[in-house]
């Protein structure tokens, strides 16, 4: 096995990946690439990548956005978190893996932060109105500057360039109030992502409208979303939409404890 930076054309290596999980987000990480091929590394069992990391620097912390392996290769995630750290300048370093798969990580070096969960969307009839005035209310319009000035209070970081354009794709919905902002894109034929989603301290009344909005424009296809477990008003509002809960994460970080708003972010 050969565990080092990921190969340009790497896409027709990842087909077991992709297949294995259909979460898997190959848009995020062919973006990610083209910004940040220098944190971006794989293991390779002769020409298929059986394991893959890629990471997003922002300017105080920098965030690892894909992490997977094979179910036969979970050995390998902390081979690769450790290549990674070895290549990073910035150790202030964060990102989110599943519980199930914690004891593949080393605890000694990395810490705990904070406790997530994957809440999913698979359609169930939601009773609610969405009229023309909603849709006015959650338009575009502000989004660019509403997004980066709740953004850099949420993740007290400088995020511009990710929130306005190296976390866009052309598939992305953009939904904003004065009091918050919601971005969905498309994972696969079958799932949306939201991601992020972030709010004033206590706009649960804008909240509501923002996840109508994504529901009455995406609701044909499942939608699914990272949201940490700790803020009751954010997992009932889940709830109350008919999102389950169906996997627990974990917020690791390494270096310098990431100040994150949690309060505010309905999803990372």
């Amino acid at each position: 096995m050969f565990v080092g930076y990921l190969r340009k054309g790497f896409e027709k290596n990842l087909e077991e990946l992709i297949n294995n999980n259909h979460l898997f987000e190959l848009e995020l990480l062919k973006q990610t690439y083209d910004i940040y091929p220098e944190f971006c590394f794989a293991a390779y069992e002769q020409d298929k990548i059986v394991g893959v990391l890629s990471a997003y620097k922002f300017d105080k912390n920098i965030y690892i956005n894909v992490l997977e392996t094979l179910p036969a290769n979970h050995d390998i995630l902390q081979r690769l978190i450790d290549l990674f750290v070895q290549n990073c300048t910035n150790k202030n370093i964060f990102f989110l893996i599943k519980d199930s798969l914690i004891e593949y990580i080393d605890q000694t070096v990395l810490k705990k932060h904070s406790s997530f969960s994957l809440f999913m969307y698979k359609g169930e009839a939601v009773a609610f109105e969405f009229s023309n005035s909603t849709a006015k209310q959650v338009n575009e319009q502000d989004y660019s500057t509403i997004s980066m000035k709740i953004d850099s209070e949420v993740f007290n970081d400088k995020r511009d360039a990710y929130i306005s354009k190296d976390a866009v794709f052309p598939n992305s919905l953009k939904l904003s109030t004065t009091a918050g902002f919601l971005h969905s894109y498309v994972i696969n034929k079958r799932h949306i992502r939201i991601s992020p989603w972030l709010m004033k301290i206590g706009a649960f009344i804008d909240a509501e409208k923002l996840l109508r909005g994504v529901l009455y424009y995406r609701g044909l296809k499942k939608i699914f979303a990272y949201a940490p477990n700790e803020v009751g008003e954010i997992v009932d509002l889940y709830a109350s939409y008919k999102f389950k809960k169906e996997e627990d994460y974990t917020l690791f970080y390494l270096g310098e404890k990431p100040n994150l708003r949690l309060e505010s972010m309905y999803a990372i």
